[in-house]
């Protein structure tokens, strides 16, 4: 058995340590008598408390819930058949977690596989746990109720068959319309591949409302995919993403077609609709004041693009979370010779990469 590496897609907190610790080989690090700004610092994942306790403040009670649990999903940088995890609670003497539960998934036959259930875990120490070998490209990890975890490790054997191996379109598309550039630029989001343990990408200022590239490819190509990576950017993340698609004709320039580029319109409750030329320039001067509506402090803001417009929605409006590898199957596939990448309002993004 060899030690299968891998790395996180999404957790579901992790407020005290950097969770990305928690897979990697390296033995966990002492780090007694260091401190942060969250108190004593620890090496792996360990999520906030009272994850199993609600309380219900109107009727004065208080709930509990077994099954309630924190989770981690972990993807592995090469389809395997695992047989054995090993977790460790070193370091946590008394807020690691109680249990786990592992369940495998696996992309290539769509199963999924309950290795392990609820298994107990001990204050600072080595657990190992074999179980039948089982295929599997994911792992789905619950953790009861809630506390750290140090390391947690896959061993098994590389299967023969891969998922196969694909191609970052965007490697070779030049860029050009980039809206902000104030803390990075779209080409670094391009090259994002999780090397880091600090933030690093594309990360525009907050005064941005609504942040675009667009991506001239190669040649024109077929879209299956599109990850869009917030590793890190834990407290600075996008809300949403779009991403829509052009087929140059030729004899055309893009020029003929960037007046007709999808444009962020706002809709107030009375059912008024305003499509502002610069919208950035419209929020920040706080146009929308001086609109004759009933309530124009409040409205609803979305992307207006015609139903007979040459771009194409290849993802039309995808929800971003903080610090997780986010893989969106397309709406069109195309072919396309531009992409035109939104995110709304601002934030960072570590990774953009489109099969």
């Amino acid at each position: 058995m060899k030690f299968i590496p891998a790395y996180i897609i999404a957790y579901s907190n992790s407020d005290f340590t950097n969770p990305h610790e928690v897979v990697l080989p390296d033995e966990p690090k002492d780090c007694r008598e260091v401190f942060t700004h969250t108190g004593a610092k620890y090496w792996g994942l360990e999520t906030c408390r009272h994850k199993a306790t609600r309380i219900d403040k109107e009727n004065r009670k208080i709930y509990y819930d077994h099954e309630a649990h924190n989770w981690l999903t972990i993807a592995f940088q090469e389809r395997a058949e695992i047989s054995s995890v090993q977790v460790s609670t070193k370091w946590f003497t008394g807020n690691q977690a109680r249990a786990i539960t592992v369940i495998l998934m696996d992309e290539l036959t769509m199963t999924e596989v309950e290795v392990l259930t609820r298994v107990p875990l001990e204050p600072d120490q080595e657990h190992s746990f074999d179980f039948s070998t089982t295929p599997a490209t994911e792992c789905h990890i619950q953790i009861f109720y809630e506390g750290g975890i140090s390391r947690i490790n896959f061993f098994g054997n590389p299967t023969e068959k891969q998922l196969p191996k694909r191609k970052n379109l965007l490697e070779e598309a030049t860029v050009s319309h980039v809206s902000n550039v104030h803390y990075g630029d779209p080409t670094m989001a391009v090259k994002g591949t999780r090397k880091e343990m600090h933030m690093v990408g594309w990360e525009s200022a907050r005064t941005g409302f609504g942040e675009q590239a667009i991506f001239h490819l190669k040649e024109a190509s077929t879209i299956q995919e599109i990850v869009v990576d917030t590793y890190l950017h834990r407290f600075n993340s996008p809300l949403t993403c779009h991403v829509f698609g052009l087929l140059l004709p030729d004899g055309k320039s893009l020029d003929d077609y960037l007046p007709t580029i999808p444009k962020w319109q706002i809709q107030f409750e009375d059912g008024h609709r305003v499509l502002p030329e610069n919208f950035q320039e419209y929020m920040l001067n706080q146009a929308y004041l001086q609109e004759k509506t009933s309530n124009s402090t409040q409205f609803e803001i979305s992307l207006f693009n015609p139903p007979d417009s040459a771009w194409k929605a290849v993802l039309p409006c995808e929800y971003l979370t903080p610090d997780t590898f986010h893989s969106f199957l397309v709406e069109q596939n195309g072919p396309f010779s531009h992409l035109l990448y939104l995110h709304y309002p601002n934030g960072g993004i570590h990774g953009l990469k489109v099969f």
